[in-house]
């Protein structure tokens, strides 16, 4: 029988005896690199959800000896995967889908929070839809000094191809309930990415035709103070988005021709521009000139509007029966 760890309080009692016995198909997996101060809060966010998952995988990235002791108090709960080096966000979350027993995985990042009816309101969206190979949301952003604030980039109905490559339309990863099958038939997320590893993913799934589509209402709350991580660093987040942008020119291309590279890549060098004062100028006259207008080309079909995608097989079950004699939590 699973035991929760006594160093956790008392309050966690009631969680833990319901995440056993109340379960869904859901495995929910969360990254993990040197933030114990905000570890407690994100996985405390999944014991509190109305439709408890089916497991919670901790995936430890090469923290630092001290940040991983932290996680012991998770052994009883959770199942901890340790990488011996750190990897990133992508090697992570494909070694935690590799472990993985649902028939779905929700991502979460460790320093963000579910709000309690998240995984219930997918679920249930994926019920209503089993064409759906990803639900994700609109998120709340939070600060340390600043009021929330209301974040969605997609419109109704399954995200195009045409949308996915364009830099106003976002699925946030944390916000996502995926297929386990649709996720393996992709071979994951694309190790050589440490950033835009998301966007690539989401492209590659419109790619094969998945419908990707969004709920308009907030079931996450994404944190945006306080981390030690990649992303203030613009020009490698420019670089990373480069390196996307080549990948899947194609794309560009059948939908916009060259001009829908060029409108990408003015779009994201603006941010980091703007800490270079000549290349800023340039790159503001630059748009000036040159608008940035995405136009589809005529007779583009989109792969996903042509209903080209199929979900695969449930491949999903093959790989889980190597857990078949683990006690479920």
């Amino acid at each position: 029988m699973a035991r929760f760890p006594v160093r956790l309080g008392v309050q966690w009692a009631w969680e833990v005896r319901h995440l056993r016995f109340e379960t869904s198909d859901i495995s929910v997996v969360i990254p993990y690199y040197n933030r114990e101060q905000y570890i407690d809060e994100a996985v405390q966010s999944v014991l509190a959800q109305t439709l408890k998952p089916l497991e919670i995988i901790l995936v430890n990235d090469g923290s630092r000896e001290s940040s991983r002791r932290y996680l012991d108090r998770y052994s009883d709960l959770c199942r901890i995967i340790d990488l011996p080096v750190n990897g990133g966000a992508a090697g992570s979350r494909n070694a935690g889908v590799r472990h993985a027993r649902g028939r779905f995985v929700a991502f979460l990042d460790d320093d963000d929070l579910w709000l309690p009816h998240k995984l219930e309101v997918q679920r249930a969206y994926m019920d209503q839809r089993p064409d759906c190979a990803i639900v994700h949301s609109a998120a709340w952003f939070f600060y340390r000094d600043a009021p929330d604030e209301y974040y969605k980039r997609f419109d109704p109905g399954p995200m195009t191809v045409a949308q996915a490559i364009r830099n106003e339309y976002w699925a946030i990863i944390p916000t996502v309930l995926i297929r386990i099958e649709a996720f393996r038939a992709l071979e994951g997320l694309d190790l050589n990415f440490r950033i835009a590893e998301d966007r690539d993913f989401i492209i590659r799934c419109c790619a094969m035709g998945y419908k990707v589509e969004g709920i308009t209402e907030p079931l996450v709350r994404i944190r945006r103070e306080g981390q030690e991580g990649l992303t203030p660093n613009h020009w490698f987040t420019f670089r990373e988005d480069l390196k996307m942008c080549w990948k899947h020119r194609r794309h560009y291309v059948r939908a916009y021709g060259l001009r829908g590279v060029v409108n990408f890549v003015l779009e994201k060098i603006q941010l980091p521009a703007t800490k270079t004062r000549y290349l800023n100028r340039a790159i503001r006259f630059l748009t000036r000139v040159i608008k940035i207008k995405y136009k589809l080309r005529p007779g583009y079909t989109d792969p996903v509007l042509a209903g080209t995608g199929k979900l695969p097989p449930l491949v999903w079950l093959s790989e889980a029966t190597r857990f078949a004699g683990d006690e479920s939590l």
